[in-house]
């Protein structure tokens, strides 16, 4: 059986390059936005989508964490990509000439010191593949775009300067996401339990969370905060806990977390993989 796959971006985006690694004999579908990626999978145009969740330089896919909390999908895979950021430019064009630079605002972020030192100019796209198709069209010497040496070759331009990210370890973490809740149940594997809840705005309660979570013999291993969005000063985290919650016990601890929280939700939980 053949999935479809939703992805953000063109051919060439990280996000597509991702989602040809993981699913390779499946048929890709490329979307504007995150919401529209997303919204494919809710509504039954496509079977998983993958989207980016962090940076290890530039940090958190707000976008995508904004959509788990308020959407319905699941996550059932987490996969991590080495991401080499490429300076492309036209033909002819040498990075002398280069004036301003074009790529998504992660990719700006994660090249800032090559930025600076070369005193270029930034304009946000809305991914790193779109940027680099923009250059191209646009044949301007003086304009380049910070994308995959994939993107260059894909739309004629060439590489002026590779790996100008500044953390050579940079790395994003992209997950699958499902309509489905294919929760790992392997008692001999690690198992990660993704879980999303938003405290009450009252002294403690976000301490009482987490004091519910080790009371319960569960391992905290990554907390993020977000802002609810149309709700001033509220915020809503997104936690990493080793163990199983989908268990009896798990189910215990999620009751527990209700009486402190305004909302609590499993989002994922899967085991994790020898070669991770």
């Amino acid at each position: 059986m053949n999935y479809k796959i939703a992805y953000c971006g063109i051919e060439g985006a990280f996000a597509n390059i991702a989602a040809r690694n993981i699913f390779p004999s499946d048929e890709l579908v490329a979307f504007t936005s995150f919401p529209h990626a997303y919204a494919s999978v809710e509504n039954g145009q496509c079977d998983f989508a993958v989207l980016p969740l962090e940076n290890s330089f530039a940090g958190d896919v707000r976008g995508v964490f904004d959509l788990l909390f308020k959407g319905n999908l699941f996550i059932t895979q987490i996969f991590e990509f080495r991401i080499s950021q490429t300076l492309l430019g036209v033909e002819g064009a040498e990075i002398s000439d280069i004036k301003t630079v074009y790529s998504h605002q992660q990719a700006l972020d994660q090249c800032t010191q090559f930025i600076t030192d070369h005193g270029f100019q930034t304009i946000a796209s809305v991914n790193t593949a779109i940027a680099a198709k923009e250059v191209a069209q646009k044949g301007d010497k003086t304009v380049a775009a910070i994308a995959s040496e994939e993107a260059g070759r894909l739309y004629g331009l060439k590489a002026l300067a590779k790996g100008i990210n500044q953390d050579t370890e940079n790395t994003t973490r992209f997950a699958v996401l499902s309509r489905d809740a294919d929760y790992a149940r392997n008692e001999e594997a690690k198992i990660i339990s993704y879980l999303m809840f938003n405290v009450k705005n009252v002294p403690g309660a976000l301490s009482s969370a987490i004091k519910i979570i080790s009371k319960k013999d569960y391992n905290l291993i990554g907390l993020h905060s977000h802002p609810v969005q149309n709700a001033p000063w509220e915020y809503y985290f997104y936690a990493e806990v080793e163990g199983c919650l989908a268990s009896r016990n798990g189910q215990k601890l999620i009751d527990k977390l209700k009486k402190c929280c305004l909302s609590v939700k499993l989002i994922g939980q899967i085991a994790e993989r020898e070669d991770a």
